[in-house]
């Protein structure tokens, strides 16, 4: 532990040289849960009879928009479920100019995109309409692990298809966003070594990962139960799966950190996923060198539909609420918001 607080400290006075002692803020509007995908991890995949289906009305999402611009964040992030029929397509692009439409005069909202893999045209039509950023978690680098949580034999579940967008987005012009999960079943040490030169080889400008919440209406969540319910088994399962809250949170720190030490300019996100391991996780992610928090702004009565993992926080909170609770703990480690800024490193 010792190590690792060396480590978390080393890795936040290099944030402080090269990025400065600002945290940015990026409002999070989860515009619908409809997913054409059937990932083994995830909460809304199309597999899960369960979900309760939305998809918010322009008006909703605007609304949202505005109070990022009030609010004070310098970006926002429209995430939602992967689709890719044509009026989905043209509905993104016409948000997106309606949104950098707002604010009048002053410096137009940065947008970033979460919609999971498109064709390289519509990633250049959404470019074109005045998106700025993509994330695209590629959520394990390794292929063979990367096979172990998506269904086999299907052909919008390929890890060359994910990969390809990765450098379809790069081309288009977008600052690219990636990530892993952390803990994941069958995950090795080296797997998570691995994503890291992965990160550097892609030259990546944001990452966001964080840790492998099970979710127990997915195959994978049901796998871990099981896995706990036979813990005398010999099978390989991976370095990860059974820790406890607090190891789990301090290996998704450690990641953090050595990203920052490897990659000192780019934008590093404090996950939401770490406030399950700890009230405090994203705060403490600060101070191991993340510099982005992702506060969500979606509108209440959708975010409580919009579960990828279990114990998702603040799902009765509004988006005063939940700035002001952020506010709070990022004052209770000295953290400085950058107000109005995008925070982009290039």
């Amino acid at each position: 532990m010792e190590t690792n607080n060396n480590l978390f400290k080393e890795a936040y006075n290099l944030k402080i040289k090269h990025r400065g002692p600002k945290v940015y803020f990026r409002g999070l509007i989860e515009i619908s849960n409809v997913c054409a995908k059937n990932c083994l991890y995830c909460g809304i995949r199309k597999g899960n009879p369960c979900v309760d289906r939305y998809v918010l009305p322009d008006n909703q999402v605007l609304e949202s928009a505005r109070f990022a611009i009030d609010a004070g964040y310098g970006s926002i992030a429209l995430q939602g479920g992967e689709r890719q029929d044509s009026e989905w397509v043209e509905r993104i692009a016409r948000l997106i100019r309606e949104i950098k439409g707002l604010g009048g005069t002053s410096q137009p909202l940065g947008i970033t995109l979460s919609l999971g893999e498109q064709s390289s045209e519509v990633f250049r039509y959404w470019k074109q309409a005045g998106a700025d950023r993509y994330l695209l978690r590629i959520e394990a680098s390794d292929e063979q692990l990367y096979s172990k949580i998506h269904p086999s034999g299907t052909k919008n579940h390929s890890y060359s298809t994910r990969l390809q967008a990765l450098y379809d987005l790069k081309s288009a012009g977008y600052l690219l966003g990636t990530g892993v999960m952390i803990g994941l079943p069958y995950q090795t040490r080296a797997n998570l070594d691995n994503d890291l030169k992965f990160f550097k080889e892609l030259e990546v400008d944001m990452v966001g990962m964080g840790p492998y919440i099970p979710h127990e209406l997915t195959p994978l969540g049901k796998l871990v139960a099981q896995w706990k319910q036979n813990m005398e088994s010999t099978e390989f399962r991976g370095d990860f799966w059974n820790l406890s809250n607090k190891q789990l949170l301090n290996l998704s720190l450690e990641m953090v950190a050595r990203l920052r030490c490897l990659m000192p300019h780019i934008n590093i996100a404090a996950t939401t996923a770490l406030q399950v391991l700890d009230p405090l996780g994203r705060e403490k992610a600060i101070m191991a060198g993340a510099n982005v928090i992702m506060p969500n702004i979606t509108v209440t009565e959708a975010k409580r539909n919009y579960n990828l993992y279990e114990g998702k926080p603040g799902l009765q909170d509004d988006a005063q609420a939940t700035k002001d609770f952020l506010l709070k703990n990022l004052e209770s480690v000295g953290a400085e918001v950058g107000w109005n800024e995008r925070g982009d490193w290039r």
